[in-house]
């Protein structure tokens, strides 16, 4: 599953690297420019996600100050 992420966050880096070279385009429509914008916002937040929650692991959560703690045998 890590390696599939890794190719994921790859794949929607270089994607985000294409649409910044497409905005720098002068003869995009307004219409295009908002959609590649658009589309960048939510790669980016896609990709930050990702490698927030790659840090984080299995049986780990975070208490409210923002520090590991082992999960709890309930």
């Amino acid at each position: 599953m890590k390696k599939i992420n890794t190719i994921k966050i790859k794949s929607l880096k270089q994607t985000k690297k294409f649409y910044l070279w497409e905005l720098k385009k002068e003869s995009l429509t307004e219409k295009e420019r908002a959609s590649y914008l658009l589309a960048l916002k939510s790669i980016n937040k896609i990709i930050q996600e990702k490698e927030d929650s790659r840090g984080r692991g299995k049986g780990k959560y975070l208490d409210k100050i923002g520090r590991y703690q082992k999960r709890l045998g309930w």
